[in-house]
């Protein structure tokens, strides 16, 4: 029978000590950054189609804690403590298709933060000098999301033809998607229906990416 000696097996213990730290010191680490860096979820997406994530702009850790919108009472603050602003588009349209901002409220303002921005976007149709006035959509379900969004009635009016907000309440994230109209060359929609369509599987689309993302 072979006989091992005591030192090799100490060896041995400690390598495999010290291998089953470092696994645990990455997991840490790893934990350490999710929690660092809790918007992660929402900063990637796979589509069926070519659509990609073209650029991800973190906010400035020097801007204010909050941002102003206006309302029908009004203008108002929004609390804002992280955020970035993240640009879809296909690859060969000269313009973007969707600038998707997400925000990290307070958590004590959070509620009325919810409250203020719907109350931005169902202030959207009420906005003069504007090329064609937006229209109120109601709120919506995508994938346990709460969305509420206004467009416009249609194309090539106006750089932006849709602002939609997503409320996620369980870590006090507000999502605003500027839907844009990507110029005439490559665009991947010809009417105010079939806009309508890629708005929808995209919303759809994008809430399903952050679900699985986030594990939830």
């Amino acid at each position: 029978m072979l006989k091992i000696s005591r030192s090799f097996r100490l060896a041995t213990f400690t390598a495999l000590a010290c291998g089953l730290f470092v696994f645990h010191d990455d997991v840490l680490a790893q934990k350490s950054a999710d929690k660092a860096e809790p918007l992660k979820p929402y900063l990637s997406c796979k589509f069926e189609d070519d659509l990609k994530v073209r650029e991800v702009t973190r906010r400035p850790k020097s801007a204010e804690s909050f941002r102003t919108v206006e309302t029908g009472e009004g203008t108002k603050k929004v609390s804002v403590i992280g955020g970035y602003r993240v640009m879809f588009a296909y690859p060969d349209a000269r313009y973007f298709f969707a600038n998707v901002k997400v925000e990290q409220s307070s958590p004590q303002d959070y509620a009325q933060d919810k409250e203020t921005v719907i109350a931005e976007v169902k202030h959207l149709p009420s906005m003069k000098n504007v090329a064609e006035p937006m229209a109120y959509g109601g709120e919506r379900d995508f994938n346990g999301y709460e969305s509420h969004g206004a467009d416009r009635g249609v194309i090539d009016k106006g750089g932006v033809l849709g602002i939609h907000a997503l409320f996620s309440d369980t870590d006090h994230v507000i999502i605003t998607v500027y839907f844009l109209n990507q110029g005439r060359e490559n665009r991947r929609f010809q009417s105010i229906e079939e806009y309508r369509v890629l708005r929808d599987k995209f919303l759809d689309r994008y809430t399903s990416c952050i679900k699985e993302a986030a594990g939830r």
